[in-house]
């Protein structure tokens, strides 16, 4: 990790220092915003910087300083109307609403943040009236003791995919009978 450039550029830009050297009073900025392709491979790249952050920087989540921003799934377009919307759920929701049953809809589904034009980027991932996030929070585990907290990092994002494997068996939803 020391030898990636990029890990010592967010060290570097942040100016709080990691672990025992770690100085909240250095911090240079407010809010520290992941944002990622809204994939799984972009909630992969997230779940490692959270790690990260855990692990280097844990007084940034305990001080509320970290956040996921939220980029839109789908972009719904149709009788001079433009909606961005962050899930299926949502979707479906705004098509009921906000559609008559036979308006031609253009729907597109952004397959990364690289896929939106910057205008779009700017106004629904980056612009602070419009943007959605998601504040990265210990609050789960308040109450437990840190042992148990460290246990489940661990587990998670560790060295044995065992663990891993017993976890997403214990937690995972899964779906029979589904048809490909």
């Amino acid at each position: 990790m020391r030898n990636n450039q990029e890990i010592l550029d967010i060290e570097k830009t942040l100016g709080c220092g990691t672990r025992a050297n770690f100085n909240i009073e250095k911090l240079r900025y407010e809010k520290i915003i992941i944002m990622t392709d809204a994939d799984v491979d972009g909630a992969h790249i997230a779940s490692l910087l959270m790690t990260y952050f855990y692990k280097e920087m844990k007084p940034l989540i305990e001080h509320g300083h970290l956040y996921l921003a939220q980029p839109p799934l789908y972009r719904l377009h149709g009788n001079g109307k433009t909606f961005y919307v962050h899930s299926e759920e949502e979707k479906e929701d705004i098509l009921k609403k906000e559609f008559k049953s036979n308006a031609k809809i253009h729907i597109s589904r952004f397959k990364g943040l690289g896929e939106m034009g910057a205008q779009q980027l700017k106004n629904t991932t980056m612009s602070k009236e419009k943007r959605s996030l998601l504040q990265v929070s210990l609050e789960h585990f308040e109450g437990k003791t840190e042992d148990s907290l460290e246990s489940f990092v661990e587990d998670l994002m560790g060295k044995k995919p065992e663990k891993r494997y017993d976890f997403i068996q214990k937690n995972a939803h899964f779906v029979e009978n589904i048809d490909i």
